[in-house]
């Protein structure tokens, strides 16, 4: 019999709230017999926010976490019996980390002490794929794949250009084309993206777009909204300015200005928030009770909040798909988006829901006047949304393509 493939997966924590189609994919994997093992950054507090992971202890003893960085008397202390440890039960691994170690980062002692110390939960590991998920965060564990013999995937999920890594490493892509055996993209504009950055036809790529629970997300039976009523806005995801909170609110606003009753909800936190409760507070929208800030809730509450609003609204200025429009779109909720990364491709404009312009809320306003005063064709757009969720973004397919991915990379080299 085969033994199962072991997929290593990398990411700066597990589990992450704002990361739930990594847990949730890492379940899906683990079920259909994937042996795999999380390799994270930090440890997390919010494994009490997924439903999803109670009862399940083969998920948190998957998980190695790196030794602690800070603060320096945790290292002395902490992180020495850990080296010293790892050092004793995998003697000859660990002399061939080193040495790995040396060959790839001796030209800059701090480097070469700092890729064995906050590596070491790599130490006596055999893998057949080492996935990382966010290619922008990749730079540290690419020469990994020497060491642990095994196939490198990287995967893509938002644009090098959102983030200071170019400015501050410009060869990064090309490093990171250099050591992928294979590269996993969510959407058709990511990938023409790493082509314009230079990925080279040579290597592998496959297009797995994201996916959601479609038990978890289900649409409910809403009592009919007339024309009138206060529309019911929502927003899922993290304070961040790339997601364009504040052109939200501005868009709300917009509405709030014309006339339209409306109530805003933003579901989620981050570093944004404050420009966010400013941007609030400049249109009198928190005083007015137009705008909430719910804050960050556990996984199974969200769709509670989907299934009680008339629309979604996620204008973003960066995006490499979202998975919280497909959840929308999976619970009957029409959607108004922007025209941002791979939005366009998640959301079927017209159809199940608004494509409006990057930094236009006065055109996101106009959308969402229009689904106010239109009831049923805020149904119909629901209606399709769901099928279009139920056709695309179901997470059991997404594992299967995955599962086919690994296979298809592992074999690759094979017969030459």
């Amino acid at each position: 019999m085969n033994e199962p493939l072991k997929i290593g997966v990398v990411v700066m924590r597990f589990p992450v709230p704002s990361e739930t189609f990594i847990v949730t994919k890492i379940v899906g994997l683990i079920d259909a017999g994937f042996d795999v093992q999380i390799f994270a950054n930090a440890s997390s507090d919010d494994w009490n926010k997924f439903d999803i992971l109670r009862d399940r202890p083969n998920v948190r003893r998957r998980v190695h976490i790196a030794p602690p960085f800070r603060p320096l008397s945790k290292v002395l202390t902490v992180g020495t019996l850990r080296l010293l440890r790892t050092a004793l039960t995998h003697p000859t691994d660990f002399l061939r980390f080193v040495r790995h170690n040396w060959q790839h980062r001796r030209e800059n002692t701090p480097g070469f002490l700092k890729g064995i110390y906050t590596r070491l939960h790599f130490v006596g590991q055999k893998l057949d794929v080492l996935h990382i998920e966010f290619d922008t965060q990749a730079l540290t564990f690419v020469d990994l794949k020497a060491y642990l013999k095994c196939k490198l995937l990287l995967s893509s999920r938002g644009s090098f250009q959102k983030t200071s890594v170019l400015d501050q490493f410009p060869d990064a892509p090309q490093v990171l084309y250099r050591h992928a055996d294979g590269y996993h993209f969510i959407s058709n504009y990511l990938h023409e993206n790493a082509r314009r950055l230079g990925l080279p036809g040579s290597i592998p790529t496959w297009l797995v777009e994201p996916a959601i629970d479609l038990e978890l997300f289900n649409p409910i039976e809403r009592p009919p909204r007339q024309a009138g009523d206060v529309f019911r806005i929502v927003s899922v995801g993290r304070l961040a300015w790339k997601n364009g909170f504040e052109f939200a609110i501005d868009a709300v606003g917009m509405l709030h200005r014309a006339g339209v009753p409306v109530h805003y909800t933003i579901v989620g936190d981050g570093d944004y928030r404050e420009a966010a409760v400013f941007a609030a507070r400049q249109w009198g929208l928190l005083d007015a009770g137009i705008v909430e800030f719910v804050g960050v809730v556990p996984r199974e509450s969200v769709p509670g909040y989907l299934q009680a609003a008339d629309a979604m609204l996620h204008i973003s200025v960066e995006e490499g798909f979202c998975n919280a429009v497909i959840e929308a779109q999976a619970v009957e909720l029409p959607v108004v988006v922007s025209d941002a990364g791979g939005l366009p491709e998640n959301v079927a404009n017209e159809v199940t829901g608004y494509v409006v312009p990057r930094r236009d809320p006065a055109a996101a306003a106009e959308k969402l006047r229009y689904l106010a005063e239109n009831p049923a064709l805020c149904r119909e757009m629901g209606r399709a949304g769901r099928e279009r969720a139920v056709t695309l973004f179901d997470i059991n397919r997404q594992v299967e393509k995955f599962g086919a991915l690994y296979r298809e990379l592992t074999a690759l080299g094979e017969n030459e």
